[in-house]
């Protein structure tokens, strides 16, 4: 535990000096929060902060930092655990922060937050936060961050095309509607699924994501 702790704070290290760059995300999410609904930083923050959360990987890859974690007395198992940890944490003190925007925003402009609304942001948000490191960190450790770069947006693409391609074979509206009457009065439900559904994801990827770095060279 002690060594995954290591990992966390290597991390966190490694990408203290860009944390500026989330000043930026946070001033358009405000924006954007003041010019549509408060609950709007929720979903900008995470994501955008899906980007953020691989900085990591393009840090080390740039200044060629993969050695120094081939020395520390560390597994790799380790490593990956930590890695993921801490994009588990950055996602969740991203999601906490974006909260207290919007009930800020919602009290400077006078507005009611809808509960519904905001439960199902959150439980959206995060869950396409997991989703999109779930996807993003085993092509990185696969090819490295330079290579995967451009596959960034992948997770929103396969969202879009799973949706059409659900939409045209099934009856989509129909069982959205459906759930989406049963979600209104169970909401609570619906996040506490949402999470573990999230962790559920981030532990079937960090197992693949262990599975391509073991057979990898430092």
């Amino acid at each position: 535990m002690n060594s995954i702790f290591q990992v966390l704070r290597l991390d966190y290290y490694t990408v203290k000096t860009s944390y500026s760059k989330l000043i930026m995300i946070y001033s358009i999410s405000i924006l954007l929060g003041l010019l549509t609904q408060p609950i709007m930083p929720i979903i900008m923050i995470m994501f955008f902060c899906v980007s953020f959360s691989g900085l990591s990987f393009s840090i080390i890859e740039k200044n060629s930092c993969e050695k120094l974690y081939g020395i520390l007395p560390i597994h790799r198992i380790e490593i990956v655990t930590g890695r993921y940890l801490y994009g588990l944490i950055s996602g969740i003190v991203n999601l906490v922060i974006s909260i207290i925007l919007a009930y800020t925003i919602a009290i400077f402009t006078k507005q009611q937050i809808d509960i519904f609304a905001l439960f199902l942001s959150i439980t959206l948000a995060f869950c396409y936060y997991c989703f999109a490191v779930s996807i993003s960190y085993p092509i990185y450790y696969k090819i490295g961050f330079s290579k995967a770069y451009i596959f960034i947006t992948l997770p929103l693409y396969l969202i879009i095309l799973l949706t059409v391609f659900l939409s045209e074979r099934t009856n989509l509206i129909e069982a959205v509607s459906q759930v989406l009457q049963y979600v209104i009065n169970h909401y609570i439900l619906l996040f506490l699924c949402g999470f573990l559904f999230s962790i559920l994801m981030l532990i079937i990827s960090a197992a693949v994501s262990y599975g391509i770095f073991k057979n990898s060279e430092l």
